[in-house]
Formats: C-alpha cells, structure tokens, sequence
C-alpha cells in the first residue's frame, strides 16, 4: 500500500477482474448441462451469481481493490465532502475507500451509511452517522456526498440513497463502485438521476477474463450474457418459471 500522500501503481482493469474471479467472487452454472440455476431475491432463476462483497475475507484481494477505487476518484477528480455506505455490501469498502482516498489526498472525508430501512429502536435513524457530518462547506455551499457500493446491477440503492441525501438538501449526483454490471437499463437510471458513477470494472469486462484466463468455458458465459440481455426469455426457452415474491 502507498504511504501518506503517495499514490499506488495503477491496476489493470483484466487484472482487477483476476483477482475477483480468483477468489470466486463470480460463479457461473451449466444449467443447459444440468446443473440447478441460482434463485435471485427477484424470484427469477439464472445461471450466475456475483458476490463482491464476500472478498471483505480476503484483505489481499479487497483491500487493493478497494484502494484502486479510491485511485480512480482521485484520478477522475471527483469532488465530495463525504462518503456513504449503502447497507449492508457497500458498508466496508465505503469505509475502507475513505481510509485510502485521505491518505491519498490529505483531505478529511466524512463517513456514514445508510440503511435500507429505517432503524426501529434507539433514534430511528435511516442514515447512521449523519449528526456528526457538517451540512455546508467552509463557504456555506451545501455538503457534496458520495455514495458507494460493492456492485452496481440496476442501481435502485445508489439512486435511492443519493436522492435521500439531495432531499436533505445536499449536492449529491457522485456514485462508485467496484463492479458495474454496465447494462442499458441501469445507464438508463444512472443518466435518468443525473448520477456520474465510477467504477473499477464492468462486469462485461469480467465475463471477457472469465473466458480468456480459462475461468469458465465460452458456452457458459454466453449462457449468462443470454441472461443478463433478457432474463425473461432465458427462463422461457428453459421452461423455468419464475418464484412469485
């Protein structure tokens, strides 16, 4: 790790996309060769999961990842005041990114992060930490805040944690991450909620390393690009229904 004030050698995106697939951070299921789909919380059935938050047990893969987002911000000139952590996959690494990103510029961030309900006991807060975050700048202008999570899919948290801290009258359109899923859909969201997201990788860029390091076969991620493009139909051709929620 680089010291106070110095900057880290940059990774790679293919490198980056390496090391998550390395510690199975993406699994992907032959289920045209029988193996049983993944159930999503959507209820739809699928043929691969991605879980970047479960590298927070692996500190040599998520720490430098992590650090390689804050390097981006920095990089990309993104201007905040403060970061936010969406519950519960984006709490650590919006953590750990404010930790990188003050030792890489100097500055103090502030940290809080914000529940996906509000908490029923003690203060019932929604956002955890915000008393102790000034609400203006030095020159009385609004708080800038930055809202990051481990993966981006079809980016309702990152949307609904941004508009939360704009209700409360802050300047709040920065968003990051380590894994954008990049599909039009969720651009669509993005742009819809003048929302500039920055982000590690993609997970195109992340089926393109599965397949050229030999991580999975070109069958099996074609399968799971045919899903991502159009959920409903991969179900439909496999005659799979999906669960009612």
């Amino acid at each position: 790790m680089a010291g106070v004030g110095e900057l880290p050698a940059r990774m790679s995106e293919e490198a980056a996309c390496a090391k998550l697939l390395e510690v199975g951070a993406v699994a992907i299921r032959d289920v045209d060769g029988g193996e049983e789909p993944f159930l999503y919380s959507s209820g739809n059935f699928g043929p691969g999961y991605v879980m970047v938050k479960g590298t927070v047990g692996r500190q040599d893969v998520f720490k430098p990842l992590v650090e390689q987002l804050a390097l981006r911000l920095v990089d990309e000139g993104v201007e905040f005041d403060n970061i936010a952590g969406n519950a519960t996959g984006g709490m650590i690494p919006a953590y750990q990114c404010r930790e990188d990103y003050q030792r890489m510029t100097g500055k103090d961030i502030g940290y809080v992060y914000v529940r996906g309900t509000r908490k029923e006991g003690g203060h019932k807060e929604l956002i955890t930490g915000l008393d102790h975050i000034p609400e203006t700048r030095e020159d009385g202008s609004p708080a800038h805040w930055l809202v990051v999570e481990e993966l981006v899919n079809f980016g309702e948290t990152t949307t609904n944690s941004l508009n939360l801290l704009r209700g409360l009258g802050f300047v709040a359109n920065k968003g990051a991450t380590i894994l954008h899923y990049d599909h039009a859909e969720v651009n669509a969201k993005l742009a819809e909620n003048n929302i500039d997201l920055t982000r590690l990788t993609t997970l195109p860029n992340l089926l393109d390393v599965a397949v050229n390091e030999g991580f999975y076969s070109q069958d099996a991620v074609a399968s799971y690009r045919d899903f991502l493009a159009s959920p409903a139909e991969w179900q439909r051709v496999r005659g799979i229904e999906p669960v009612q929620r």
